[in-house]
């Protein structure tokens, strides 16, 4: 019997000529017939009312300001600079997908896209390897 040859061994991931171990799950390697990246964009609804709120209590801000003074308008900058640091700060989420002749699977999500892409050229060489 060959030896297991090691295409990638990383605390996220483990993919050998044999099977590949991806969030605590085994798969057979033998088993998958192709692999690819999948990118699922962040939800940003949230985060741009967030901003578009900031924007009407700034305007209101400016509008009332002989009346109602600066509030309105701090106000508004405070949300909208909230909202678009938030906006900012939302990243894509990666996800490694094993598609085996039963279907296909999510086997690892992430939103370090290096990482995703190590492990799906592993997979790919797993794959090729094993012929």
């Amino acid at each position: 019997m060959s030896e297991e040859k090691v295409f990638l061994d990383s605390p996220n991931a483990q993919v050998t000529n044999t099977r590949c171990v991806m969030s605590g799950k085994t798969y057979a390697t033998s088993n998958i017939t192709s692999v690819h990246k999948r990118v699922t964009p962040p939800k940003t609804g949230c985060a741009i009312a967030l901003l578009v709120a900031g924007l009407v209590f700034l305007l209101a801000g400016f509008a009332m300001w002989s009346d109602a003074g600066p509030g309105g308008l701090i106000f508004g900058v405070i949300l909208g600079v909230a909202g678009f640091f938030w906006l900012r700060s939302l990243k894509p989420t990666y996800t490694v997908m094993l598609a085996s002749a039963s279907g296909e699977v999510e086997g690892l999500s992430s939103p370090n896209e290096e990482m995703i892409n190590q492990v799906v050229a592993a997979v790919s060489e797993a794959i090729v390897y094993r012929g």
